[in-house]
């Protein structure tokens, strides 16, 4: 029998989600995560085995020896942490975005040609019920071409009623992340949806910022004041795709729809987990597909989309599929995001570089323009067109 391939998860926050998946699948063990976090740490150790290494930083978990490390730590560190990993000769999953500025996401994807270490986004909105089923029936053939495209995902914060439990878990920090976050930059759970569903590629972007002074009022815990962003792609079909980031209004939802040459497929607006199907020659069908989950992946986070996630990981780090955002797929995800927020910044269309194109996308060589404060440095460009950099 071959020794176990080892995990590494790296935040405990949001990683412990994939904690019981890993160990309970065959071949595989957590052997180590870190967590800086004391409070954190002291939840951690309540539910992991002997066999799992609590530790307290990057470095300690790398020393214990991992085969493959689960970034779940701050969405705008992944990409730095990423390269560390690969450099150190261990494969990557990535629990949101691959890189936060385009120098890092080339200085990602070039990792990963130089070190052949393995490399997968883990998006899990298109393995849940929904999604999952249209981009099963779109790929079938039975729509034909897809022609344009919606995707909207709808997450307000801090409206639970308790403002200082929401601070003190969400916003943490004056320069947390969250505060920070520009309207375009998470991508995973909207345009990452019809990427996986046509496998198409984002060539042009337009995007412009939501904002109005009444929602911005209730943001006083964030600096940016926006509500969020819409984007429109053209990809390289020729297909007009139309993509929220991650609006702070709600209802709190998520809604596909692909719209092709002989029909249109959506998930439904009161219910993600529900299809509406519409050729146009033929009656609709409204339905709740089968998700066809696992008892033990229904149990874990999302929807049971976590575990079904994770499954689809663990035979690509076994080497029996590939995975539907590989490195390049991944670093083509974030360029998505972080060109719409150009867009906005400079009030006009751009063509958003190639990653697989080796003389495209040297425009993105030190390019490491940011909103976040990264390694002691003051943000390069503001978070939003209505929060300047001061």
């Amino acid at each position: 029998m071959s020794d176990p391939i080892r995990i590494g998860i790296f935040g405990g926050f949001r990683g412990m989600a994939f904690y019981d998946s890993v160990m309970e699948t065959p071949g595989f063990t957590v052997t180590a995560v870190a967590e800086k976090n004391p409070e954190t740490r002291n939840q951690i150790k309540k539910k992991i085995t002997p066999s799992t290494t609590l530790c307290e930083s990057f470095d300690e978990l790398l020393s214990v020896g991992v085969d493959a490390v689960i970034l779940a730590n701050f969405f705008h560190q992944h990409g730095a942490y990423a390269i560390r990993a690969m450099e150190a000769g261990v494969d990557v999953i990535s629990e949101t975005t691959a890189a936060p500025t385009a120098g890092e996401v080339l200085d990602l994807v070039e990792c990963a040609e130089r070190t052949g270490r393995k490399y997968v986004l883990a998006a899990n909105c298109p393995v849940m019920p929904g999604p999952a089923e249209m981009i099963r029936r779109y790929q079938s053939g039975e729509l034909g071409e897809v022609e344009y495209a919606e995707a909207e995902y709808l997450h307000p914060l801090g409206d639970s009623g308790n403002e200082e439990e929401t601070a003190k878990t969400l916003f943490p920090t004056a320069a947390h992340w969250r505060r920070l976050l520009p309207g375009t930059h998470d991508k995973m759970h909207s345009l990452g949806v019809l990427i996986a569903a046509t496998g198409l590629w984002p060539k042009r972007v337009t995007g412009m910022e939501i904002y109005t002074e009444r929602h911005a009022a209730r943001l006083h815990l964030k600096n940016n004041k926006s509500a969020g962003s819409v984007s429109l792609y053209e990809m390289d079909n020729g297909a007009i795709f139309r993509s929220t980031g991650c609006c702070g209004f709600g209802p709190a939802g998520k809604w596909y729809r692909l719209t092709c040459n002989d029909g249109t497929i959506e998930t439904t607006r009161v219910d993600q987990d529900r299809i509406l199907f519409r050729p146009n020659d033929a009656k609709f069908e409204e339905y709740s597909p089968d998700s066809g989950m696992t008892e033990a992946e229904m149990a874990t986070g999302h929807g049971g989309a976590d575990g079904r996630i994770w499954r689809e990981i663990a035979q690509y780090l076994k080497g029996e599929k590939e995975p539907t955002f590989d490195v390049y797929r991944a670093a083509a995800l974030s360029l998505a995001g972080i060109y719409g927020f150009y867009s906005i910044l400079e009030g006009r269309t751009l063509d958003i570089p190639d990653i697989r194109d080796k003389s495209a996308r040297e425009i993105l060589r030190g390019d490491y323009r940011t909103p976040f404060p990264t390694d002691g440095k003051a943000p390069t460009i503001p978070c939003s067109i209505h929060a300047p950099l001061k």
